[in-house]
């Protein structure tokens, strides 16, 4: 590489750096370079949420020594994901599962939360400053935990899920990256918003919020 290239490299370091400074709450580079935040929408903001084309899926969170396990559950599918942490090493497997078992873990009472997962492009000015594809996370909200013993009643959940209202105040909203140019996503969200938090706020208060919102709220 020149040496004029070795520079702009070095530049692009250390922009990059800055920024991941200044948006360290709403960054992740777990696995995919993404900025992540809780939002509010308005009612223009749910409207155009309800317009949009979703895939509806479970997410079953089961605890594990060491690291996590997530079973995804679609409505033709399922996927187990199992993450292991070795201080600063982290390994993830992804495999296929069939639906009898994905189902019988929602069946034993985990974690579980019901998406509308909502997968878009973002708009030129977004991808010029490295943006990839907004995932948006919309959760219902249920009176305890429906029964679902087969894939006819989790194709009829979802069914009766997209004909209605019944989500959580706040929404998910992750943006893939393939660098990080940007302090903040608030306001390039594509729909409108109320308010927004980072994904890993600082405040005690915010954290506790976050947290009653994940376990209980939005639980299934």
């Amino acid at each position: 590489m020149s040496r004029l290239g070795n520079i702009l490299q070095q530049m692009d370091r250390e922009k990059e750096d800055g920024v991941l400074r200044v948006a360290r709450e709403s960054i992740s580079v777990e696995k995919e370079r993404e900025y992540c935040m809780w939002v509010r929408p308005t009612e223009e903001g749910w409207a155009w949420l309800q317009a949009q084309q979703g895939e509806y899926h479970l997410d079953v969170m089961m605890p594990m020594l060491g690291g996590r396990r997530r079973a995804r559950i679609h409505a033709d599918k399922a996927e187990l994901t199992v993450k292991t942490f070795q201080g600063q090493e982290r390994e993830e497997e992804n495999s296929d599962i069939g639906m009898k078992s994905a189902l019988s873990f929602y069946g034993d009472d985990y974690l579980t939360h019901l998406v509308k997962r909502v997968t878009i492009d973002p708009t030129d000015e977004v991808k010029a400053s490295g943006g990839k594809h907004w995932d948006i996370d919309v959760f219902y909200v249920s009176q305890g935990h429906p029964d679902i013993p087969d894939v006819d009643a989790l194709k009829a959940l979802f069914d009766t899920v997209a004909q209605g209202t019944s989500f959580g105040d706040w929404v998910k909203v992750e943006l893939e990256v393939e660098r990080f140019e940007m302090e903040s996503i608030a306001d390039v969200i594509p729909f409108a918003i109320a308010e927004a938090v980072p994904s890993k706020p600082s405040s005690p208060d915010m954290q506790e919020f976050l947290r009653n919102y994940w376990d209980n709220e939005t639980r299934l």
